[in-house]
Order: structure tokens, then sequence, then C-alpha cells
């Protein structure tokens, strides 16, 4: 009788639990119903010493030491019950420090970002089909600073072309497309797959950062009324770096500072709290360690990633 007295109680706290969608995971499918607002802030730490080639960790010829402090303010608003729409602003700061030849070189860029307007439309609602299936694009438009001193060449360059992806944004529209699939699992469970193609011109100052192909792969459960625990994988393909005539090759080639190009993977554990029981608020961290890469060029790669994010529904 205990034991089943147990079961009913365990049973009823499931049933009650809400299951947010992970924290990398682009909520999947799932869109707001029609009128809700969500405002939500999100923020990544990336700290950079490892210098890769291939899939191989390789030394650290130029005493690289990268920090990225990116923070994003989304606002998501449900147009319809079966359509909404996202805004997404970036706050950067970049730091770095390296040795280029016999020059020490530092950098330290913060601002405002590139904003990034998308829609997401269900084409295959759950109610009908036990899942969910979504589609959506947007837009990044060229909102961050690209000034003249973001392509200020290391001394040793000797004036030639040799642009650095530190700038706050790229100067140019980038172009997204973007699929995703949600299942809910006796309501204590969800499955969240996200898949988001970036189309990128060249950019400002003649970079080039790579069209990107991201996707991922979210578990979460509700493991008591006030807390979800989930596991991601979280991976993506950058194209090629091709900077064609527009900048000197080989000195490209010492520098440490690159856009990342080649495929990478990476697993993350978190967990989330519901203070009131529901998502009207929520917070949750996790941290993504590095599990596979392979890169088109010598380039640094961070081996972890730390996520904090929180989120108000209206």
């Amino acid at each position: 009788m205990k034991k089943i007295l147990m079961t009913i109680l365990v049973s009823s706290v499931l049933l009650n639990a809400q299951v947010i969608p992970g924290i990398n995971s682009k909520s999947g499918a799932m869109t707001l119903p029609e009128g809700k607002l969500k405002i939500g802030i999100r923020h990544l730490y990336i700290k950079r010493g490892n210098m890769v080639d291939g899939t191989n960790k390789v030394t650290n010829n130029e005493n690289l030491d990268a920090t990225a402090n990116i923070t994003l303010l989304a606002l998501r608003y449900g147009v319809s019950n079966n359509f909404d729409l996202r805004v997404a602003i970036p706050y950067k700061q970049i730091e770095a420090t390296a040795k280029l030849g016999a020059n020490d070189v530092a950098i330290d860029n913060i601002g405002i970002g590139d904003m990034v307007i998308m829609g997401r439309y269900v084409v295959l609602p759950m109610k009908d089909y036990g899942f969910q299936l979504s589609v959506g694009g947007g837009v990044k438009l060229p909102t961050g600073s690209t000034d003249s001193r973001f392509k200020t060449a290391p001394p040793f360059a000797l004036n030639e072309n040799t642009p650095m992806p530190t700038q706050m944004g790229t100067g140019a529209a980038e172009y997204k497309a973007e699929l995703g699939i949600s299942k809910l699992i006796n309501n204590n469970m969800r499955v969240d797959f996200h898949t988001m193609y970036t189309y990128r011109p060249k950019a400002e100052h003649d970079y080039d950062f790579g069209n990107e192909l991201s996707y991922d792969l979210s578990f979460t459960s509700a493991v008591t009324k006030n807390i979800n625990l989930g596991l991601e994988y979280n991976g993506k393909y950058n194209s090629e770096t091709d900077m064609g005539d527009d900048t000197n090759p080989t000195l490209r080639s010492l520098l440490p500072f690159k856009a990342f190009s080649g495929t990478v993977g990476y697993i993350t554990p978190e967990i989330e709290f519901l203070p009131f029981d529901k998502p009207k608020i929520h917070m949750g961290v996790g941290v993504s360690f590095l599990a596979h890469y392979n890169t088109k060029e010598y380039q640094p790669l961070e081996k972890q990633r730390f996520i904090f994010r929180i989120g108000y529904l209206f």
C-alpha cells in the first residue's frame, strides 16, 4: 500500500511539472500562444587558450589568451497560435592577448552586436500529430560596430591587409532558415531537435566568416515540480573562410584570431529552476564540454562553454 501511495504521489508531481526546452535547443519546434510575450536573457562565457588544427591540439605559438562574454536579450511574441516572432540583441565583450612576432597585441572590444529577427511557423501541430514540426526564417541586421579600428593589422604585417574577426558586427546582412521538431513524453519529458542554416556574405573589411549549419538535440525532464534536468548535443559546421586575394595568406596563417571553420560538437548537461512551479519565471545553467572537432585550419577553440539564462513569460 505504501508503495502504491508513493507511486501515485510521484506521478502526480510529474504530471503537474512544467518541462522547459533545453538551454541551447532554441525551443525546438515550439512557438508562443497568440498574444503571449516572453523576455529572456542568456549569457555565454567562453575562454580560448588552446589552438587546434584538424583533429589535433597543437602548440599555442602566439600564447593566445582570449575570453568572450556575450549577453543576449531576446523578445518573443505569439502573433497567432501557429506563428511567433523573435528579436535578439547581443552585447559582446571580447578580450585577448597574444604575441605576434616581436609585438605584444591586446584586444578589448565591447559593444552591441548584430540584431537578429526571426519568424517561426508550425507546419504540423502537436495536438494533431503527437509531435510538432516548425519551419522559420529570418535575417541578421548589421547593427554592430565595424569601424576602422577593427581592421588595424598587427605591426609586423607592414600594412598588408590582415583583418581579424574581433569586430562587434559583420557589416552585412545574414540570412537564416530553420527547422525544428519537438515531442512531449509522458508529460514530464521532452525531446527537441533544431537545425539552422546561416548564409553569410563577405563581411566589412573583407573578412569571410563562413556559412554555418548548426544542429541541436535536447532531452529534458522534470524531476520535481521545481527542477528540470537536461542533456544536449550541440554541433555545427562552418564552411572554410575563403579570403581569396583580400589578404596575405602567409601572414593570415600565422594569426591566432580566426573565425571558426570546420566541424565541432559539444555535450551539455544542464539544470533549470522554476521557483513558482510554472514556467512563468525560469532560470537555468549549463556547461558545454567539447566532444569532438575537425577544423579546416590553425585556430583557437574552447574546451568548455558556460551558459546562464533567465526567462519571464507575460
